[in-house]
């Protein structure tokens, strides 16, 4: 019996959803098309988050690939070792500093001494002269020092790197253009080693003064822009440690 009643009241249950139902008033259209534009926007702000999670991901993959990227071209074009340091690469503290030459001319210069000698003051012994040029390999580029480092800013490629300086001058040839010896007052060893060390100084200065140092800075920009294939590439000072 309680089971029948039971099944009687679950029936009128089922009686009554089905006129609940019945009576309930149609949806308008406004109603329909107004939830329809509403699964839309939802349905627009689930792929929009989508999109840009995937944006990020890809973003932060690409920021450690040109890191990595910049690292081996560092490594490359100074020969140090590099390290990645809040998301540039740089070259690592070393006790020994390595250099970067990336200019390597022949040029020449020529001096000339002359020394007359007197004896007690009165007595000329001679005047003697000698001209000599000098031929020299002159090799231009960078001291490498701790701070050296590529990063990126946007689009642009930023070296920081010291001043260019000439590395080396060293002498390949020399020939003598004059010489004269004085009566008594002749051209000696020490003299030739003295002008040896002017004209080498000289040649130092003819280097500073013929605009090579300004061909390292662009040799350098065409360089990383061939490794790294970035159209803009800026070359900043590095401050060196005192």
């Amino acid at each position: 019996a309680k089971n029948r009643l039971l099944a009687r009241t679950k029936i009128a249950w089922r009686l009554n959803s089905c006129e609940d139902l019945c009576m309930m008033e149609p949806m308008s259209p406004e109603t329909g098309k107004t939830l329809r534009w509403l699964m839309v926007l939802v349905a627009i702000l689930v792929v929009a988050l989508l999109v840009i999670k995937t944006m990020e991901s890809w973003a932060n993959s690409g920021v450690n690939v040109a890191s990595q990227s910049l690292d081996r071209v560092l490594s490359s074009i100074t020969g140090s070792h590099t390290v990645i340091h809040a998301g540039r690469a740089e070259i690592s503290d070393t006790v020994a500093i390595s250099e970067l030459a990336l200019m390597e001319m022949k040029m020449n210069a020529v001096h000339e001494m002359e020394n007359t000698t007197m004896m007690m003051k009165y007595v000329p012994l001679g005047t003697k002269r000698v001209m000599v040029r000098g031929h020299f390999r002159v090799k231009a580029g960078y001291r490498l020092v701790p701070g050296v480092s590529l990063r990126m800013e946007g689009t642009e490629l930023v070296a920081n790197f010291p001043k260019a300086e000439i590395l080396s001058v060293e002498l390949i040839d020399i020939e003598e253009l004059y010489s004269d010896n004085g009566w008594a007052n002749k051209i000696t060893g020490e003299d030739r080693a003295w002008l040896l060390m002017q004209l080498k100084e000289k040649m130092e200065e003819d280097a500073q003064q013929s605009g090579i140092l300004n061909t390292v800075d662009s040799t350098l920009r065409m360089r990383l822009k061939d490794l790294t294939g970035v159209p803009n590439v800026r070359v900043e000072g590095v401050k060196e440690s005192p």
